[in-house]
């Protein structure tokens, strides 16, 4: 068994570690798919952020989102990330033309009382990558 002194362990810990994160970066940014190109397009929200009011606790409420788009590329919706199991996403998997608009359905259960404000981001292509989309509330007993 080879028994190395501590300072030594921590500079092939070290070097290891570097050695990975380089390999890890130089993949990450060198990798291109040439047969896939997706262009950004430009999205109109008539709201982002909508306010559900008070209900009750047993009750599911559903939100639609429109989301139009303004650009000269269709709008492709990859998914719909939200930040909270009790709240679904649901819409339509295809490609929408420009000028076309199309409907994201936020369905929020909850899962406790009180106020909440949860977000659903949809991944998409547009310049920044996501259009935030927001609900908020209060949930009380019957």
């Amino acid at each position: 068994m080879i028994r190395l002194e501590k300072g030594k362990y921590i500079l092939i810990f070290g070097l290891l570690c570097f050695i990975i994160s380089v390999g890890y970066y130089l993949h990450a940014f060198s990798y291109k798919d040439s047969s896939i190109e997706i262009l950004n397009t430009r999205v109109n929200l008539l709201n982002e952020s909508l306010s559900l009011g008070k209900f009750e606790y047993y009750s599911i409420k559903r939100v639609p989102f429109q989301l139009k788009n303004n650009g000269n590329q269709p709008l492709v919706i990859c998914s719909v990330n939200t930040s909270c199991g009790c709240t679904v996403a649901k819409y339509e998997k295809k490609a929408v033309p420009p000028g076309e608009t199309t409907t994201v359905v936020l369905e929020y259960k909850p899962n406790s009382l009180g106020y909440f404000s949860k977000t659903a981001d949809v991944v998409c292509n547009v310049p920044k990558g996501y259009v935030r989309l927001k609900i908020s509330g209060e949930v009380v007993e019957k």
